[in-house]
């Protein structure tokens, strides 16, 4: 059985934000940002999963961006010092499949020739930035997050209350969630969550869809010249985290940014 994480889904739901698997996934990822900076990046099991696999363009930059550049520096160069060796070999194979091998071929062969090296080279680059050891152990712990939630609307009697009160999911981990329930709950408990979850998620996208409208409303000539409240001020963000996953800093309570977020401020 997948680990659960009751403590931190328990929390999550009581901060009463738009997403509780947003709040307890932007802690987690924060925590790994901020470990990647210190003696994590020596521990030889994360050495070889980041040569391997590197950052994606997102997680370089945040971890560019704080303190603790060194860390960072030791983990690029031990990553380009394996990746170059075959990435070397491919460029150089696509250079050479694009030239041809005899002189003399046909322009349009060697066109064609040219044609398929760049465009299986330029499939190969673009899998070599998608790669992430940090977006990796994010979709493991994404995985127990939403196992938790569905054991949880399953077992805890109180749940599904908690669930109905909250304000739903953003778009992007209901998407999670829905892939999870049908390959974990029977057909009976499915269309029970179906049943608990879409009606929620369709008054909270209606709902913000007012708040947002608020929002540009209070910059009009007439109105009062900027948003009056803590809801209407986090209208924007919070629509914006519904669509896409991501908490922005205006979120969280208008607390002050995270770490990451501080440090690139400063």
């Amino acid at each position: 059985m997948p680990e659960l994480e009751i403590s931190r889904i328990h929390d999550a739901y009581a901060e009463r934000g738009e997403c509780p698997l947003c709040s307890v996934m932007t802690t987690v990822e924060t925590n790994y940002l901020r470990s990647f900076r210190g003696a994590r990046v020596m521990a030889p099991e994360v050495r070889v999963g980041t040569n391997r696999s590197g950052f994606c363009p997102e997680h370089y930059e945040r971890l560019y961006r704080g303190e603790g550049k060194l860390g960072l520096g030791l983990m690029v160069h031990t990553h380009l010092a394996e990746l170059l060796p075959s990435l070397r070999r491919e460029l150089q194979a696509a250079l050479t499949q694009a030239l041809g091998k005899a002189p003399g071929l046909l322009a349009r062969l060697r066109a064609r020739r040219a044609d398929s090296a760049a465009g299986g080279l330029a499939a190969r680059l673009r899998h070599l930035v998608s790669r992430c050891y940090i977006c990796d152990m994010l979709a493991r712990d994404l995985e127990h997050f939403c196992f938790t939630v569905l054991y949880l609307w399953q077992r805890d009697a109180a749940f599904p209350g908690t669930l109905r009160a909250s304000r739903g999911f953003c778009l992007s981990h209901y998407a999670a969630l829905l892939h999870k329930a049908e390959r974990m709950l029977r057909p009976e408990e499915l269309r029970g969550w179906l049943g608990d979850t879409v009606p929620l998620e369709i008054q909270s996208l209606e709902r913000l869809e007012q708040e947002v409208l608020s929002f540009t409303q209070s910059y009009h000539h007439t109105a009062r010249g900027s948003p009056r409240d803590a809801e209407e001020r986090t209208a924007l963000s919070r629509a914006v985290q519904k669509l896409s996953g991501r908490m922005l800093r205006l979120e969280r309570g208008l607390g002050p940014a995270p770490a990451e977020e501080q440090d690139h401020l400063s």
